[in-house]
């Protein structure tokens, strides 16, 4: 149940299909990021028009309160308007690639801030668990009930790892990125990002497990 808690919380977000860029939607980027630069207002806002579900989907794999991802796309966009002038373009370096690792940056600094906020205690986290599956086991609710109260622990357990191991871990078992991907949205290498996982896996099961037993 361990692993079924952590991958739901990993896919109830809102589930939005990646863009299908068409030919020539790198030139027409890079078109668009000159104009903005020339200060042309309305080029920027076909880049937010374009990629404002792009960004969107990135956020909503982190945070699950719609104001909570709605704030932190515009974070995204506005950091993307006043880092212009520092995006190079070409095949290795696309445009939708450098949006989205300022989008998974902007989450991670946000995790990094909450963690220098006091935190409620693992004990008492893992007592409110315990507590948790027992009402499921007693009372008989819903699959859909069970859900809810799987993602809810996930989220909490996740929130317990360091910040840059929980961008790794969300981006990896969501399914959408490959360890190179995920690696280098993240700025490591991949051997890196493979010690990152396994030391993850092994501390969620060690620190955990015995929630869902």
């Amino acid at each position: 149940m361990l692993e079924e808690a952590i991958n739901i919380n990993l896919h109830t977000t809102t589930q939005l299909q990646p863009i299908e860029l068409a030919e020539g939607a790198l030139d027409s980027d890079e078109r668009l990021v000159r104009a903005t630069l020339e200060g042309d207002e309305q080029a920027f806002t076909e880049i937010f028009e374009r990629y404002r579900r792009t960004v969107t989907r990135v956020v909503g794999r982190f945070f699950h309160d719609r104001s909570e991802i709605e704030e932190y796309v515009q974070q995204s966009f506005t950091k993307a308007y006043f880092s212009l002038k520092y995006f190079r373009g070409g095949l290795a370096n696309s445009f939708p690639a450098w949006i989205t690792r300022i989008a998974v940056n902007v989450c991670y600094d946000e995790f990094r801030r909450r963690q220098r906020r006091p935190e409620k205690p693992f004990c008492d986290m893992a007592d409110d668990g315990d507590e948790y599956l027992e009402n499921i086991r007693i009372e008989n609710e819903s699959y859909a009930e069970r859900s809810l109260v799987a993602a809810e622990l996930a989220d909490r357990i996740l929130s317990s790892l360091d910040a840059k191991d929980r961008i790794a871990m969300t981006l990896v078992y969501s399914d959408d990125y490959t360890l190179t991907e995920a690696a280098d949205l993240i700025g490591i290498s991949t051997s890196n990002l493979k010690s990152r996982l396994f030391r993850c896996r092994n501390h969620i099961r060690s620190r955990f497990g015995h929630l869902f037993t």
